[in-house]
């Protein structure tokens, strides 16, 4: 009988234990705020400034919960379920608040792709971006051109160079005055167009 009462206000107990934890949110620097409360539902927002979560709690014990990041309103995580019990809530809001501080804290690195004018990277760029997109990599590519490179080779974390301009690293190396590391891609990489190869050898490089 006591059973069944709780799982009855299950919804209302889990609403009420998010909004206890604002002085957790402060710390993280996160912004919440209830959007909407009824008979129906309860929407509660928690964001900051790379990603918008939100969760939603429904009359009849069923919750959903979703983070969108900001820049692109990719959603990049989505879980729902029925409440079961409190311990059950608890775990798997824990889940979705760590994702949001993940998104937040992780560095987007800025990679530059290099080779005479600019073309042949470019083809690249895009196809590597949607295999980042799929891995939920941070990785923001661009393409330059070797001018492009000496104006703004400060503005990138990386820079990449194409088979065809390889042989100008120790030059370019020289111009950085090693500022930032400067990369050879690999010749069978780039002529193959094996584009997972290349964002893996990057991967590699930042944890190295």
């Amino acid at each position: 009988m006591f059973d069944e009462f709780y799982r009855t206000i299950y919804n209302q107990l889990f609403f009420k234990w998010i909004l206890c934890h604002d002085k957790q949110y402060q710390q993280d620097h996160i912004q919440y705020h209830v959007e909407t409360e009824n008979e129906k539902l309860k929407v509660i927002c928690l964001s900051t400034t790379k990603v918008k979560g939100k969760i939603t709690i429904w009359y009849n014990n069923i919750v959903e919960e979703e983070i969108l990041r900001i820049k692109d309103e990719k959603l990049v995580f989505y879980l729902h379920f029925t409440i079961t019990d409190l311990a059950q809530c608890y775990h798997l809001f824990h889940k979705f608040y760590q994702t949001i501080i993940q998104y937040t804290q992780q560095k987007e690195w800025k990679i530059a792709l290099c080779c005479t004018g600019g073309l042949s990277t470019s083809v690249f760029i895009e196809e590597m971006q949607q295999v980042c997109e799929l891995e939920n990599l941070h990785f923001q590519l661009v393409s330059l051109s070797l001018d492009q490179l000496y104006q703004n080779y400060q503005n990138y974390d990386a820079l990449y160079l194409a088979p065809q301009i390889a042989h100008m690293e120790p030059e370019i190396l020289a111009y950085t005055q090693h500022q930032i590391p400067v990369y050879c891609i690999d010749a069978t990489l780039f002529a193959t167009k094996n584009y997972r190869g290349i964002i893996q050898t990057i991967q590699k490089n930042i944890q190295a």
